[in-house]
């Protein structure tokens, strides 16, 4: 819509045929009327390509180097002033884009808007106990992947950590926090977070590690600092 700031939406994809249409469908379905969609397949040997194909966007295309750098790839990409990063296994609410800019348009010293997830498992699949906590009918909050921020943000925080294999959302959020982004979490849901066999965080014993690893880096940063 003509006088609506560009939303950029980037979408990393690898081996991801089984959800990445309707993922796809709702960014398309935002009832935000400025968004770019960008989708950058990671070097996928299955239909994801060609699928993400077959939409009015962008699909860019790279050998498979992992999810910090296809979020990378998209993000230099991106023409937009605000910029949102959606998993291709996942779904948004329509209104996501349109309630968390409101926001921030309304709070200029806000750089960063977050919002609720509702976790849920795909029908038909094994119902993982590690994930039990998330899968009760609470929305939870504090996922990167609820997140939108303001393009001066993601050019003072710099890229996503390529060096990481797991965890690289989180390390960028830290950063953002340690860099003295203002952040705040809108209390409704903006993101519904699928739970199936292949997601990249399923195991909780590689995630736990990878979050401690994060955190680790966070603190030294702000003794760095000097920080107390």
């Amino acid at each position: 819509m003509i006088g609506q700031p560009l939303a950029s939406v980037i979408m990393p994809a690898y081996r991801a045929e089984r959800f990445v249409c309707e993922a796809i469908e709702s960014a398309l379905a935002q009832d935000y009327g400025s968004v770019e969609l960008i989708v950058v397949d990671d070097g996928s040997d299955d239909a994801t390509a060609e699928l993400a194909a077959r939409y009015p966007i962008t699909v860019l295309h790279q050998p498979h180097s992992g999810i910090a750098a296809a979020r990378n790839t998209g993000v230099r990409a991106t023409n937009g002033a605000y910029l949102a990063i959606h998993d291709a296994d996942d779904t948004w609410p329509p209104d996501r884009l349109s309630a968390q800019i409101e926001y921030l348009e309304a709070e200029p010293d806000a750089g960063i808007v977050l919002g609720l997830a509702e976790v849920f498992t795909h029908p038909g699949e094994e119902r993982f106990d590690q994930m039990s906590p998330l899968t009760r009918g609470r929305p939870v909050q504090g996922l990167p992947a609820t997140m939108l921020a303001r393009r001066e943000v993601f050019e003072r925080v710099g890229e996503f950590d390529e060096t990481l294999e797991l965890g690289e959302d989180i390390d960028w959020l830290a950063r953002a926090m340690d860099a003295g982004v203002k952040s705040v979490t809108l209390e409704r849901v903006v993101l519904r977070r699928r739970v199936h066999a292949t997601n990249a965080t399923i195991d909780t014993s590689r995630n736990r590690a990878a979050v401690m690893a994060v955190l680790r880096r966070s603190v030294h940063r702000q003794r760095a600092r000097g920080d107390d």
